[in-house]
């Protein structure tokens, strides 16, 4: 009973603080203790709320995601935790690679014209103002629906089957075409951005690690959904993307039972590796 009564209590509390509308611009990404496993030993899997890789932990709740597995030699299986756990969940890694993915559920906010129009700068989506312009829109708050759609590759101490570029159905999906692991500091990195499963123009791919957020890569996608990063040092890099769509009235009433009227929905896009300073 006192389990039932907190988990309730829980649940009750969190969605409050966890999305407010200062929070929408920052990132959201998976993060496990170690990205290089000991075999079948068990890690500690975080799901990332922040910027610069500073931020809230979020816990392992079903209702906030429609999907969250791995990808490994076992196949594709969901992410089994407890309600509420934090870290999300605990995963002994097989040998060889493991993608883990999230997509969560839509999650609403109104930001006032201001910050909307600087996140819109900021994520490389700023064609989107001349859209509010037109509609009249561009002092207005902007009400919006987003979607996390984050990856993480795990290489474990072990040899075996690789998984980097498995695509994993998001609505928008990061897909390297070389594999981190074999690559080292100084070589390029080619990404794909697929968008509802197809290449995407002209968004902005954005390339940074935890040891220096500062110094930002910022590349466009060509007509082939590709855009090229260096990396240019050892550590953990976090590359990022952000769509965003218009909504109609149609949409709106796909979202959830009894939900708020929004005008625009976004997806942000993630991928997670550590790179070496010398190649393996």
């Amino acid at each position: 009973m006192r389990f039932s009564f907190l988990v309730v209590a829980f649940l009750s509390f969190m969605p409050s603080i966890l999305l407010p509308g200062s929070a929408h611009a920052h990132d959201f990404w998976i993060e496990p203790d170690t990205f290089s496993p000991e075999d079948n030993a068990p890690v500690s899997v975080y799901l990332r709320e922040g910027v610069d890789f500073k931020g809230n932990t979020l816990p392992y709740i079903e209702e906030w995601f429609t999907d969250f597995s791995m990808v490994s030699n076992a196949g594709r299986i969901p992410v089994i935790s407890m309600m509420g756990n934090d870290p999300a969940a605990e995963i002994s890694f097989p040998a060889g690679q493991t993608l883990l993915g999230y997509q969560s559920a839509p999650s609403f906010v109104e930001l006032d014209a201001e910050k909307f129009n600087t996140y819109l700068e900021h994520e490389g989506i700023e064609f989107i103002r001349e859209t509010r312009r037109e509609r009249g829109e561009d002092n207005d708050p902007a009400p919006e629906y987003f979607v996390r759609c984050a990856k993480a590759l795990l290489q474990s101490s072990k040899p075996g089957e690789s998984f980097y570029a498995e695509e994993l159905g998001y609505v928008l999906e990061l897909v390297p075409m070389q594999d981190p692991y074999v690559l080292t500091i100084e070589d390029s990195l080619e990404f794909v951005l697929l968008y509802r499963g197809e290449p995407i123009e002209g968004l902005l791919l954005q390339a940074f690690t935890r040891e220096q957020p500062e110094l930002i890569q910022k590349v466009r996608t060509d007509a082939l959904g590709r855009a090229t990063i260096k990396l240019s040092m050892p550590g953990t890099w976090f590359i990022k993307a952000v769509q965003i769509e218009a909504l109609n009235s149609s949409a709106n009433t796909m979202m959830a039972k009894a939900p708020p009227t929004a005008l625009w929905q976004s997806y942000w896009a993630s991928y997670l590796f550590t790179v070496k300073q010398e190649r393996q």
